[in-house]
């Protein structure tokens, strides 16, 4: 048994178990949204995009198993990159139709609270992403110069890698920072250098922690004593 998933790879084999595992997932949730308790508070009934998502990601299991099966590798890959862009949409999906649930089970007042919760995370993310990428050089001016000093230590900056000597940081990348920053448990790779970084990160990441387990959370505790 070992020298048959070796012989296909152990991490390949790895890869199409967790595939059918993730398939399994999301079959249960399209399950208590188009069919269990869930589809009472749906705005319209979800059963048919349920069943077509059900049946691709079931053909998809087995092609997979078989494709893997057969150690046809340069075509199991393939398939696996369809199967997840199959999976990543059915996520967001599934996403979409629980935040109809939320929506569906709660007060028009609850309702509108959880959306200004959303826009507050938005704007707060997105107000501090153009902070980062006005204090950091390049900057506004887009050329880099030698005597400038580092807000944010990226790894392109402080490592001599190939493909990259040439690298300066663009919008997106502070985006991400303020991103990974507005959620207080996600860590960043690319650490503060200067005082300013690291107190408008603080600032960024006390609004946050306010916006989220203050505001946020009092929403759900009223949906759920509701």
């Amino acid at each position: 048994m070992i020298t048959f998933f070796r012989d296909r790879g152990l991490w390949l084999s790895a890869i199409v178990l967790i595939m059918v595992a993730i398939s399994l997932a999301q079959g249960a949730i399209s399950y208590t949204l188009a069919f269990g308790p869930l589809w009472g508070f749906l705005p319209r009934d979800p059963s048919n995009i349920a069943t077509v998502l059900l049946t691709l990601r079931l053909a998809l299991v087995a092609a997979l198993v078989l494709i893997w099966t057969l150690k046809r590798k340069r075509a199991l890959f393939r398939t696996i990159i369809f199967a997840n862009a199959l999976f990543t949409l059915a996520l967001i999906v599934h996403t979409t139709a629980l935040i109809a649930v939320l929506f569906g089970s709660a007060s028009e007042a609850l309702r509108t609270l959880i959306l200004d919760v959303t826009l507050l995370s938005a704007a707060n993310i997105l107000i501090f992403s153009v902070w980062y990428w006005v204090i950091d050089p390049p900057g506004v001016e887009e050329i880099p110069r030698a005597d400038d000093r580092w807000d944010f230590l990226f790894p392109q900056r402080g490592n001599s890698l190939p493909h990259y000597q040439s690298w300066v940081p663009r919008y997106l990348d502070y985006l991400f920072i303020a991103f990974t920053t507005s959620f207080a448990f996600t860590p960043t790779d690319t650490p503060p250098l200067t005082r300013r970084a690291k107190m408008l990160m603080l600032l960024q990441g006390a609004i946050s922690v306010v916006t989220l387990t203050g505001i946020a959370g009092s929403a759900i505790n009223i949906l759920a004593g509701k």
